[in-house]
């Protein structure tokens, strides 16, 4: 029994289950032709001097993915031969469809016992190159070759919602802040109308035990939203508008430069935070925190 289950999702959501347990019984990958499925790509930045180099940071590149299938038609009832074959052509797209608000881009979903489910969005690279070695139309086996493009390398596991809810037009308490992940979560605030004080902690400690320390170990932003706005998001994710109301606005300005600042490291462990609002509606306000859970391989890392 294979190790890991290999699932390519096309944009409408259609499933192709091509390795493990719940193989599609008429497309599966090639074993050696197959790359790109561990750690997604990274170069460290170095600074150099007469004296060697100084370590400056690291980032990750784009993920391209080699998926070489075999898909052998099965020819019963009305089917044709290569209706399979391009049915699973069509699943794959350079881009999201510009005309169907809904589209999204395909999928590579790994799953294992280990990690459990992780997913990667993907553009179709180049063309398939398919092997005419011999009339796949007639033979009814198609050996074909994918290039696939992840621009955001890192697999998640899925986003996490802390929530806080208030019944009135004031009120405090806690968010719970984690990230088990082994990449740095960019977190994301969903606010109704309010006057908000949200955490915004700098963290230092050990894998599995970093805990709010350091210069800014009690740092808070206050963020005022409107009943006209209709709520807020801030972000930390990269190439968004930090701030924005939902309606579309910027919010920037109104925050006079106070930003959040500080991601959630990796590995660490559920934390109480404060937060607070008033100046709500009657009734009430509710603030989510957003936490996606990336990684640096599609299986494993876990503390």
């Amino acid at each position: 029994m294979p190790g890991f289950d290999v699932t390519l999702i096309a944009g409408d959501g259609t499933r192709f289950p091509v390795w493990g347990s719940d193989r599609h019984p008429w497309i599966t990958l090639a074993e050696s032709s197959v790359d790109g499925l561990m750690d997604a790509p990274m170069e460290t930045d170095w600074i150099e001097d007469t004296e060697g180099a100084t370590f400056s940071g690291e980032r990750f590149l784009p993920r391209d993915m080699t998926l070489g299938l075999y898909v052998a038609e099965e020819l019963s009832g009305s089917r044709q031969a290569g209706r399979l074959e391009s049915d699973f052509r069509r699943a794959f797209s350079a881009r999201r469809d510009p005309w169907n608000p809904a589209a999204r881009l395909p999928r590579v979903e790994v799953f294992s016992e280990l990690s459990g489910v992780r997913t990667l969005d993907a553009h179709l690279k180049a063309a398939p190159e398919m092997k005419m070695e011999r009339d796949p139309y007639t033979n009814d086996i198609f050996d074909i070759t994918y290039e696939l493009r992840a621009p955001q390398p890192l697999p998640t596991s899925g986003t996490e919602v802390s929530v806080f809810e208030t019944s009135g037009s004031s009120g405090s308490g806690t968010v719970t802040v984690s990230n088990p992940a082994d990449t740095p979560c960019r977190q994301t605030w969903i606010l109704t109308p309010g006057k908000w004080v949200l955490p915004d902690r700098s963290w230092l400690g050990p894998e599995g035990a970093r805990v709010p320390a350091g210069e800014h170990a009690a740092r808070t932003v206050p963020v005022e939203v409107t009943v006209a706005d209709g709520g807020a998001r801030i972000t930390r994710e990269r190439r968004k508008l930090h701030a924005a109301t939902l309606t579309g606005a910027n919010l920037l300005g109104r925050m006079n430069g106070n930003w959040i600042r500080f991601d959630i490291p990796p590995y660490t462990p559920p934390t109480e935070l404060p937060i607070s609002v008033s100046g709500a509606p009657a009734s009430g306000a509710r603030a989510e925190l957003h936490m996606p859970r990336l990684w640096s391989r599609f299986i494993g890392m876990e503390l």
